[in-house]
């Protein structure tokens, strides 16, 4: 993408306060989270990353005793890895006014290691024909679920390959370039998002309406929340990055008479479109009676292909468990839509997602007096510790519009929790799953689960400063100038500075990672 050079004259003089020797309290703790996410990160690298710096790959598990591993992982554990360098390098992006000996000492460490996980995602790729709703025999090259021996000779024919797993890279892929600048995971984001949404049912039914879902992949018919949602907040980051670059896609559809239509329409539209669409859709079709969300629309997976185009196949009703991240992905698409577009239903849906996550995924623990998030029986039971990461990371997203006590009961449950398995069940900088209860018998983690922990620990630390900077005020800039009339306000997210940019006077702000923004008065 074009990057255009920017400068504006400051056009009134901009009270501003230098910034603070001493971190105050949240600062400190965020320094802490920022530190504990580190520790449990590089033990996780240590012990669970393996291979050469361009043949890398994870071990699905790890034994904390024996020191045995088992693996490679899937492409899904693989994201987690590179989930949590993004989450540490916006941390340390946050607080590089605070400690610049630690953002600029580690931040190249983290870059680096994440250009390299980035590359090693080679050996997930594969290549094959597509034929989906709208277009026929299109040739696609994403990630498959298994690791394969080469680069790019995965097999992703079938269910080898599923839509939300390209949804999770393209969301970090997003982060990625915002954190380094590099266009080549902008461009791999946007063909991810543009791949995944070719699994959207277009079909439309007697009344004219499109049936719409993602499938779980091109291999199957179910439609999960796993396969919708997690696409929402990356096509709205989408949308803003491409806002104004006249940039423009070919889109095909069904018409009125289900028959095939293109237009040509703008980036940015498209994506927004489309994120709106995918919420309308889950929150409509797998919203339970309680709040949160079905996990999918079974199906007897019959694929049925004529002419080149996938058909519509009924799936049935909702159905499956009630899973943290299939709500925690909402939250997080309501938090990016209504910063978009203001619409006041996106506020409601996030004050009642909240609300309803913490009755039904959470537990009050008296002894600590505090909640603790349901996990697995066993770390190699499941995946829950990740799908609450997913939870929480939305939480922190949505707190800059939800002020409810549902909302800051999560994300300080889960700041007290960590702290307690980190100080009192603590394995050589690795956690057990179980926080408040420890290891017990168990002896072997998933780098996955250690993932989740470390990227909450950095969001966590996000959160802190991201508060600290809402505080800000015409008259107390606690950012720290870059040059002449230039500001940062590191870290802070968009919702938060949306929420303070009309207090600040006319000046040059530069909110997280090489974004230009203007304050109001």
């Amino acid at each position: 993408m074009q990057k255009t050079a920017l400068s504006f004259l400051l056009m009134m003089a901009l009270p501003f306060a230098a910034c603070s020797q001493e971190p105050s309290e949240e600062e400190s703790t965020a320094l802490r989270n920022i530190s504990r996410s580190i520790d449990i990160l590089d033990a996780t690298w240590n012990t669970s990353i393996k291979g050469t710096a361009d043949n890398q790959y994870l071990e699905a598990t790890y034994n904390t005793v024996t020191c045995a591993v088992s693996g490679p992982s899937d492409v899904w554990p693989y994201t987690a890895v590179i989930e949590a360098h993004c989450s540490i390098l916006e941390a340390l992006n946050a607080a590089k006014d605070i400690d610049k000996e630690l953002y600029e000492q580690k931040f190249p460490i983290y870059k680096s290691r994440l250009e390299q996980l980035i590359d090693n995602l080679e050996y997930y790729r594969g290549t094959y024909t597509l034929s989906s709703y709208a277009t026929s025999n299109k040739e696609w090259s994403p990630f498959a679920v298994p690791r394969a021996s080469r680069r790019g000779a995965a097999n992703v024919t079938g269910i080898l390959n599923v839509y939300d797993d390209q949804m999770w890279l393209s969301r970090e892929l997003i982060r990625a370039y915002r954190l380094t600048g590099n266009d080549a995971y902008l461009t791999e984001a946007a063909y991810l998002a543009d791949y995944a949404l070719e699994g959207w049912d277009c079909w439309r039914d007697a009344d004219g309406n499109e049936y719409g879902g993602i499938t779980w992949g091109p291999g199957y018919n179910s439609k999960h929340a796993c396969s919708n949602a997690p696409l929402i907040q990356p096509l709205v980051w989408l949308h803003d990055i491409y806002s104004n670059s006249g940039e423009t896609i070919d889109y095909f559809y069904r018409d009125e008479n289900n028959n095939v239509a293109s237009a040509t329409v703008e980036r940015a539209e498209y994506y927004l479109n489309f994120a709106k669409k995918i919420y309308d859709w889950q929150k409509t079709r797998l919203k339970h009676s309680s709040g949160v969300y079905w996990d999918m629309m079974g199906a007897d997976n019959t694929i049925l292909v004529s002419r080149g185009y996938r058909q519509h196949v009924d799936c049935g009703n909702p159905t499956g468990s009630l899973i943290s991240y299939n709500t925690g992905t909402m939250i997080a698409g309501a938090a990016e839509l209504y910063r978009t577009t203001s619409q006041a239903s996106y506020l409601n849906d996030m004050g009642e997602a909240t609300r309803a996550s913490l009755n039904q995924f959470a537990k009050y623990v008296r002894s600590q007096a505090t909640y603790e998030f349901s996990t697995d029986e066993t770390a190699c039971n499941g995946f829950t510790t990740w799908f609450n990461d997913v939870l929480m990371r939305a939480c922190v997203d949505a707190e800059p519009y939800v002020e409810n006590i549902a909302s800051k009961n999560i994300l300080n449950s889960f700041q007290t929790c960590l702290d307690y398995a980190f100080e009192n069940h603590n394995r050589n900088n690795l956690l057990p799953i179980h926080l408040l209860e420890g290891w017990g018998t168990e002896e072997v983690t998933k780098g996955f689960h250690q993932m989740a922990f470390a990227s909450q620990y950095a969001m966590l630390a996000v959160r802190l400063l991201a508060k600290k900077e809402a505080g800000v005020t015409a008259n107390r800039v606690t950012a720290c100038a870059t040059a002449d009339n230039v500001y940062t306000i590191s870290g802070v997210s968009m919702g938060a500075y949306d929420n303070v940019k009309q207090k600040l006077p006319k000046g040059v702000y530069i909110v997280g990672a090489k974004k230009l923004l203007l304050g109001n008065n």
